[in-house]
């Protein structure tokens, strides 16, 4: 009877092999799910970083008196002047008279029937103005009105030239030059020498004439940019004997849009704080940063801020007092706009003082910015701190990670070479068994016999 052997022959189940070499790498997957709990908490940190970085630009946008206060310009006629504020002008109100306008120098010559064709002469022309030095055009054979042009331009005398089509017969085509700034100074002179161009003055160049509270300003143009500080004065037309009333009074709308640019930066960050720190219904938990500490000292730091806006000595101490409550559920800020458009109404300076610096001390902006700053410290800060602790811990998960997978690859190398040795150790002998079952299958055979 020939003798079996079980599990001689059939050789070993490559899943098991495989199976053992996966249990070789299980160190690897627990590196690389650590690593991907650490990558996920470093979104979220880098989260609280964008909400901090976009409440810090608003603040930093209010917090002192240049950046809160916004002015604006009103008049009487916009259509004679206007003007607008460009920093923390001084509110008033003042009267101007547009008597004169400022003009630029216009020369123009006599008509020729074509620009391309007729023959305008040859000499030098010279340019003068009395705010630039002289320059020099030679007038070659055979110029046309287009060719004096180009050479005008190209001089670079402070002036320019084109050809312009009156549609006035029989010659209509004539040399307009202008000066390229206005002003009694730059006015031009043209001096045509041998030439068949013959100029003259269209527009005398002069200064803006104004009356400013019954006291004459001139400039070279049409902008009065120095004559109150902050404002820039914006002369549209002349109008002799009309008074104008410009009042340079505070922008309540903006100002009430950047209060409510802080408030929406706030609650922003307010909801993803304390978003992180409400459970989930569905699976029972909470966000990844919930027992972070550099999310407490955030959401600490700010509502301390809003505790500490209490500003004595004044109307409206508290941000309460202008319509910004807090609401007890969220920490987030309510804000009532037609209050806070009121308060600024009747106190914009008193409004201002609970953001800015001002007697009463450091205003809200400017505390909860210092405190802001101190948590995104690159050095210090508890935000930057996590950041940095976080990308660390991943770095070395990354080196933990490879070393782990070049391990594991040489251990599952090790096992395939010793399975390997030992499935050929069992087909040796699972050849030598038939052998011997053979012979002795052989042997009882003859003996029966």
């Amino acid at each position: 009877m020939p003798i079996r052997m079980p599990g001689v022959g059939g050789g070993f189940d490559p899943k098991l092999v495989e199976q053992l070499i996966e249990a070789e790498k299980m160190p690897v997957e627990s590196a690389k799910k650590r690593k991907e709990l650490y990558t996920t908490e470093k979104k979220e940190v880098d989260k609280l970083n964008g909400f901090l970085s976009d409440l810090d630009t608003t603040l930093n946008a209010m917090k002192s008196r240049s950046d809160f206060f916004k002015m604006k310009v009103e008049s009487s006629h916009p259509d004679i002047m206007d003007g607008m504020c460009k920093t923390d002008a001084l509110a008033g109100s003042y009267e101007f008279e547009v008597r004169g306008m400022a003009r630029a120098d216009k020369q123009l010559a006599f008509g020729f029937p074509d620009k391309d064709i007729t023959n305008v002469g040859f000499g030098y022309m010279e340019i003068e103005r009395e705010d630039m030095s002289a320059a020099e055009v030679t007038i070659e054979p055979g110029s046309t009105l287009s060719d004096v042009a180009k050479q005008i331009n190209e001089a670079n005398a402070g002036i320019r030239a084109m050809v312009i089509n009156t549609k006035y017969n029989p010659d209509s085509y004539r040399l307009l030059v202008i000066s390229e700034k206005s002003g009694a100074e730059a006015r031009i002179k043209l001096d045509a020498d041998t030439t068949f161009l013959d100029f003259q003055n269209q527009v005398a160049g002069q200064n803006l004439d104004v009356l400013f509270e019954d006291v004459p300003v001139t400039d070279i143009d049409n902008i009065l940019d120095e004559l109150v500080e902050g404002v820039s004065f914006n002369i549209k037309r002349s109008e002799p004997g009309t008074r104008v009333q410009v009042n340079i009074t505070h922008d309540v709308d903006k100002t009430v849009e950047s209060i409510k640019a802080f408030v929406d930066k706030y609650n922003a960050l307010s909801n993803f704080g304390h978003g992180q720190l409400i459970e989930d219904p569905n699976t029972g938990k909470r966000g990844v940063l919930a027992g972070d500490q550099s999310l407490s000292s955030v959401l600490r730091s700010v509502q301390a801020a809003i505790g500490d806006s209490r500003v004595k000595g004044i109307k409206y101490q508290t941000i309460a007092d202008i319509g910004i409550t807090t609401d007890a559920k969220n920490g987030n800020l309510k804000m009532d706009e037609t209050k806070v458009k009121s308060a600024l109404a009747e106190d914009y300076e008193g409004v201002a003082q609970l953001f800015v610096r001002g007697e009463g001390g450091k205003g809200i902006a400017e505390t909860m910015a210092a405190k802001l700053k101190q948590l995104r410290d690159p050095a210090s800060g508890a935000v930057k701190s996590r950041l940095r602790s976080l990308e660390n811990v991943i770095k070395s998960q990354d080196t933990e990670i490879a070393k782990r997978e070049a391990r594991a690859e040489q251990k599952g190398e090790g096992i395939r070479r010793r399975f390997a040795v030992l499935d050929g150790q069992i087909a040796n002998m699972k050849s030598q068994g038939s052998v011997l079952a053979g012979r002795m299958g052989g042997d009882g055979g003859g003996g029966g016999g």
